[in-house]
């Protein structure tokens, strides 16, 4: 038996790189609490924190026991995965339309649920999540639109970063699945 082990796969750095990064980002808040007055979070708080870092991370394991070996389809979850984190961060933490007790808002995760069905539907596999993304993207944009047009909320910057990511994660999966 060698005394060394054998140098990780490309598989077990992604892993490794994923769940540091959930554990740093989960030191944000902690070291927040401990120096910044205004932040009040309490356990459940915390625990929703760690629970959204755990759903990315499950996310992202799913997609690398897939066999998911193309750099381009990882990084495509990643920007998908990591968007959706994003959102649902924002729309719990302050709302994305008025204050996070604002109904609206409920479109957006309405929106994330409706990415995961295609996801599923699609059974991950690349070109069909090039479609969802793409789909993703022009929901994404009719939201913010149907927003602004009746008066509910603008969200220019908002929605343009959305649709630009969505377009990019759905075009890394078209590369992945050439």
């Amino acid at each position: 038996m060698p005394l060394t082990s054998p140098l990780p796969t490309t598989t077990a750095k992604w892993r490794l790189a994923i769940w540091s990064l959930a554990a740093l980002v989960m030191l944000v808040p902690v070291i927040a609490q401990l120096t910044v007055t205004g932040m009040n979070w309490d356990a459940f708080d915390f625990g929703v924190f760690a629970a959204m870092l755990l759903a990315g991370c499950a996310g992202f394991e799913v997609v690398l026991r897939l066999g998911a070996a193309n750099a381009a389809y990882r990084v495509a979850a990643c920007l998908a995965i990591g968007g959706a984190f994003l959102m649902v961060m924002a729309n719990l933490a302050v709302g994305i339309i008025g204050n996070e007790g604002n109904p609206v808002n409920l479109l957006f995760f309405a929106l994330l649920v409706m990415g995961a069905f295609g996801a599923l539907a699609v059974r991950f596999e690349a070109a069909g999540m090039a479609r969802v993304m793409t789909m993703l993207a022009a929901a994404q944009a009719l939201l913010g639109l149907g927003l602004a047009v009746t008066g509910i909320g603008f969200t220019p910057v908002f929605t343009l970063f959305y649709v630009l990511l969505w377009l990019g994660a759905g075009k890394l999966f078209r590369q992945s699945a050439a």
